[in-house]
């Protein structure tokens, strides 16, 4: 993999405004509402199908459709972002260049479903976890492009939109604070969430982050999302931030909640934010070290001219 050798820079925009209009257009404050035009038709679209056209829509059709609107979204969604980078920032979207893209999405992928598993094994052999039932492959199809194309548009707007753009203009360190505040604010609109879990999810979360700050590239933390999402919901059945879905097991859980995640889901068990944090600051260590920290743009300002 190449992400040694990428510049936190490559992420920056190209665009050279020479009016006051342009200059204003061009800041990084004022580029995400940009950038959401681009997406939103995308957006739109799936929210006009899943609400208007499914409910009248007889099975098997409405499942082969969905599994369509799936396949389409995610090129759709990497192809307007990309259109957005060349257009606008005058750049390409180094941030999901497909060199190496597949083999560090697995990478992502395999880490989260290893521990899934763990975590879930450790929850059967104490017997709070039993399935009941296993539903066909169709569902765990669908389950599975469902947690993909989620997690990319999720992680796009939290890191190639939000992150990305604060820390352009005001350093890594504050963008990432402001990015993981940002993720347990939103998870405290979840009803069964409290502050103090929200704040040590809060912090457990840096194992989304620290992987994009390291490698530029958005496909570990993507595939670790995906990942992880599938796994726990699509998968094993079991709650996901707060919200139940048709898993491809149907099992029966019991046990504490510290165990278990409860309503909330793996994420929400203390072993499982211990274990995300530790990780996430590992990989915040090797992005110090690899110097892909980016000081704010005065102070990159003020360096530049002194040079």
């Amino acid at each position: 993999m190449n992400w040694a050798n990428t510049t936190p820079e490559s992420l920056f925009s190209q665009a050279t405004p020479t009016t006051i209009v342009g200059r204003i257009t061009q800041h990084p404050l004022f580029r995400p509402f940009v950038v959401v035009l681009f997406l939103m038709p995308i957006v739109i679209f799936n929210s006009v199908l899943v609400s208007e056209v499914f409910p009248r829509l007889q099975e098997p059709v409405a499942t082969y459709v969905d599994i369509v609107r799936l396949l389409v979204s995610i090129p759709l969604i990497l192809i307007s972002y990309q259109w957005y980078c060349r257009s606008y920032e005058k750049r390409s979207a180094f941030e999901i260049d497909p060199n190496d893209g597949i083999v560090q999405w697995v990478l992502g992928a395999t880490v989260a479903a290893v521990m899934v598993l763990v975590f879930v094994g450790l929850i059967e052999l104490v017997g709070d976890y039993r399935i009941v039932e296993v539903r066909g492959g169709t569902r765990l199809l669908v389950n599975f492009l469902t947690f993909t194309a989620g997690a990319l548009l999720q992680d796009m707007v939290l890191l190639c939109i939000l992150y990305r753009l604060l820390e352009e203009f005001i350093g890594t360190w504050v963008s990432l604070l402001i990015s993981l505040s940002l993720f347990g604010v939103v998870h405290l609109l979840n009803a069964e969430q409290s502050i103090a879990s929200a704040v040590m999810l809060m912090f457990s979360s840096l194992i989304i982050v620290a992987p994009f700050i390291l490698t530029r590239k958005l496909w570990v933390t993507w595939g670790f999302h995906a990942g992880w999402n599938f796994m726990q919901a699509g998968v094993f059945g079991m709650m996901n931030s707060g919200v139940a879905f048709k898993g491809w097991f149907v099992a029966e859980i019991a046990g504490p909640e510290w165990v278990t995640g409860g309503s909330i889901g793996l994420e929400g068990t203390y072993h499982s934010m211990a274990i995300d944090f530790l990780i996430g600051l590992a990989v915040m260590f090797l992005a110090v070290r690899y110097q892909k920290i980016v000081k704010p743009r005065w102070a990159r300002r003020t360096q530049l001219s002194k040079t």
